[in-house]
């Protein structure tokens, strides 16, 4: 019988639920798992930034207590979810209370260790908070997920490499889901230890269509858009935003419609370009693409949906066309549906997404070779079939989250002991 004092895990970002964030996204997949585990989860946010909000935000009411006031208690997917009242905007205030109720929760009892695993917005400023947090008795970890922004003017670029390598530094450990991202983190500078966990995919909700129930689910779905069973559904999955190249993705389905006029396109994801008022211009963009195809009822946005897995099972075709990403958990839960899928080139990419030409094909990043390459699996029905058989069975044999969520236990209870020891428990 195992009698060492459970471990306190605090997941915690100033915007974790509800949210369109892969990183927030994934870890909540994670809670039950954990919990599961051993470990005693628990969640601690704050509220989106002023351009971030939704209807649903405005509507919970958190807007009306004044930023440092907590709100009412909640809980996800089984674990309790603390939430402070952030300032609307980016700013020291913001950080400042953000991190002092981080520190305020990781202090209550706790009958053993405690960690936390911060997820977003990390930024050099953050560094003494970390170190309070270390000094607290505390094991603290970042998710690196993606790739930092940088400035192109060279002094600004090696000023905020120097920033973050502090940052980073500062932590106990660092958790990425990419090879690539982990070299990159050797490149400018960061010796803290690194853990390369893969992201692993939920195959209890991510597989393909396997009885009459969920096939009528496809077809329902599909209904519900106005998409015949009969047509031809291209999905990408990710919000509507410059980053993620939904222009690209419009542009290469203008170029086939004219050979396959079944398509429909299902932009699976939050609508970033009506929400955030900077993406305006980008949002008028998409608009005129699509009345440049000129058949609009053949475009379709899902909004912001909890069932993503059943989006997947009512498209036929993935296609990936961000300019930046960690591990892309889209393509690979695509992969795991049984998806034929194709990707552009992105910063970020490595082999933690399998092989390009076996798994998923690779095009060049253009509307031409992005056209090309669905083109080909459209008109060639074995080449569809390996892509989806090499592709399911990948993410089967590789990225199981069973195993992921066995690393990370075993990992935060690791780092708990270690920070308990090193305060003097």
């Amino acid at each position: 019988m195992n009698t060492e004092p459970r471990t306190r895990l605090w997941l915690t970002s100033p915007h974790f639920y509800p949210t369109y964030g892969g990183a927030q996204n994934r870890y909540r997949s994670y809670i039950r798992g954990l919990l599961e585990r051993g470990l005693d989860v628990e969640i601690m946010t704050g509220t989106p930034q002023l351009e971030e909000r939704s209807e649903a935000d405005l509507d919970a009411g958190w807007y009306d207590a004044e930023p440092g006031a907590w709100l009412p208690s909640d809980t996800l997917d089984g674990a309790p979810l603390e939430r402070v009242r952030l300032p609307d905007t980016k700013g020291g205030e913001r950080t400042r209370i953000y991190y002092e109720a981080l520190l305020e929760v990781c202090s209550r009892p706790a009958a053993g260790p405690v960690v936390a695993q911060l997820l977003t917005n990390m930024r050099p400023a953050a560094s003494p908070w970390i170190r309070k947090l270390k000094q607290q008795g505390v094991a603290a970890l970042y998710s690196v997920s993606q790739y930092p922004t940088w400035p192109q003017q060279p002094i600004k670029r090696l000023t905020r490499r120097g920033g973050y390598r502090r940052v980073y530094n500062e932590f106990d450990a660092l958790v990425t889901n990419s090879p690539a991202l982990e070299d990159f983190l050797r490149e400018i500078g960061v010796t803290t230890r690194i853990e390369y966990i893969p992201n692993g995919v939920r195959l209890d909700r991510f597989h393909p269509v396997g009885n009459a129930a969920e096939q009528q689910a496809r077809e329902s779905l599909r209904a519900s858009f106005g998409i015949p069973e009969t047509a031809t559904v291209i999905a990408m999955v990710g919000a509507i935003m410059p980053r993620k190249s939904p222009d690209l993705v419009l542009q290469a389905c203008q170029r086939l419609l004219p050979e396959f006029p079944d398509i429909h396109l299902l932009f699976v994801g939050p609508r970033a370009d009506t929400h955030d008022p900077k993406l305006a211009s980008f949002g008028e963009k998409i608009a005129a693409q699509i009345e440049q195809i000129g058949r609009p009822q053949q475009v379709h946005f899902s909004g912001v949906v909890d069932n993503v897995e059943a989006h997947l099972r009512a498209a036929d075709l993935f296609v990936l066309a961000s300019q930046r990403e960690g591990t892309p958990n889209s393509l690979l839960e695509a992969m795991a549906v049984g998806l034929p899928s194709v990707s552009t080139p992105f910063i970020g990419i490595s082999a933690s997404t399998g092989k390009a030409g076996e798994q998923f094909l690779l095009a060049e990043r253009s509307p031409e070779s992005l056209a090309g390459m669905l083109r080909r699996i459209l008109l060639e029905p074995d080449l569809r079939q390996a892509l989806a058989a090499a592709g399911r069975d990948y993410v089967a044999t590789h990225l199981d989250q069973q195993v992921t969520l066995d690393r990370y236990a075993a990992l935060y209870r690791e780092l708990g002991a270690a920070a308990v020891r090193r305060h003097g428990g």
